[in-house]
């Protein structure tokens, strides 16, 4: 190989780990987000409470959506990348359905 083609493969496994990194990164963000919701009680604001919500679901769409590039990582890495994702996706899921109101019929 030559010397120049060597140093680009160099660069692309480098960049590869950085992006692994950069999403596992923001899928740790995305789940401390999660465990302040978890913890959640009956005095705290609502507000406050959708912030932390808001800030996870973020950082689940911006792992995501960076997840496609990963081609040059382990496929062991990769594959654990997309189940952390898979997981926080189905936390966030579960607390939006338990902070939907219940729909009930008036009674007259």
């Amino acid at each position: 190989m030559e010397p120049h083609m060597q140093k680009l493969a160099q660069l692309r496994a480098r960049t590869d780990r950085q992006l692994a990194e950069l999403i596992s990164a923001k899928l740790d963000r995305g789940f401390a987000y999660a465990r302040v919701l978890a913890v959640r009680d009956s005095q705290s604001e609502w507000a406050t409470l959708r912030g932390f919500e808001q800030r996870a679901e973020n950082a689940w769409r911006e792992a995501h959506r960076l997840l496609p590039a990963l081609n040059g990582v382990v496929e062991t890495d990769r594959i654990a990348l997309l189940r952390r994702a898979a997981i926080l996706r189905e936390v966030l899921d579960q607390f939006a359905a338990e902070a939907r109101p219940i729909k009930r019929a008036a009674c007259f």
